[in-house]
């Protein structure tokens, strides 16, 4: 179960509910889907992770060249740098400066902190999700593992001590 703040969407009007995250806490970057917005986590202590090409910022939005590493969302979208949040009801991307009210609004002992009103910065938003009220959309590591293909080695069998 996770914190989560009420917002609204610019676009049809109707409220949601989020958790903003902070990646310098988590150690991770991030990205969204291109079609549905659902938040995508990569932790730096994953192997596959750290496997990847080097971000220019480490603690934020991903770089384009890791693009080609992740695997699909389950909606059928691809996780982009650029892409945003969107509103579980109409599907329309959020906007991060009409999220600013809210957010700034309810940045508990943040006395006088501002939003970075982007999607591509330190902090990321994970929507709830509504299957499962309390918790949030968002995957963690969905990295494309590289298939292990299994080969028998000949030294084993040529030096085997037993049957």
């Amino acid at each position: 179960m996770v914190m989560l703040k009420k917002g609204d969407c610019e676009h049809c009007g109707r409220f949601y509910r989020y958790s903003l995250w902070h990646s310098g806490f988590g150690d991770n970057s991030y990205a969204y889907c291109s079609e549905c917005g659902i938040l995508a986590l990569f932790n730096y202590s994953n192997e596959y992770v750290g496997a990847l090409p080097a971000p220019r910022d480490r603690f934020g939005e991903i770089d384009e060249s890791w693009e080609a590493f992740l695997q699909s969302c389950p909606c059928g979208g691809s996780f982009r740098k650029g892409a945003s949040p969107r509103c579980p009801a109409c599907r329309e991307t959020l906007s991060a400066r009409h999220a600013a009210t809210h957010i700034e609004a309810q940045a508990m002992g943040a006395r006088g902190w501002s939003w970075q009103n982007n999607w591509s910065g330190l902090y990321c938003m994970a929507m709830n999700d509504p299957q499962n009220p309390g918790s949030v959309l968002q995957l963690i590591d969905p990295i494309a593992m590289p298939q292990q293909v299994k080969v028998k080695r000949r030294w084993p069998v040529l030096f085997s001590f037993g049957r």
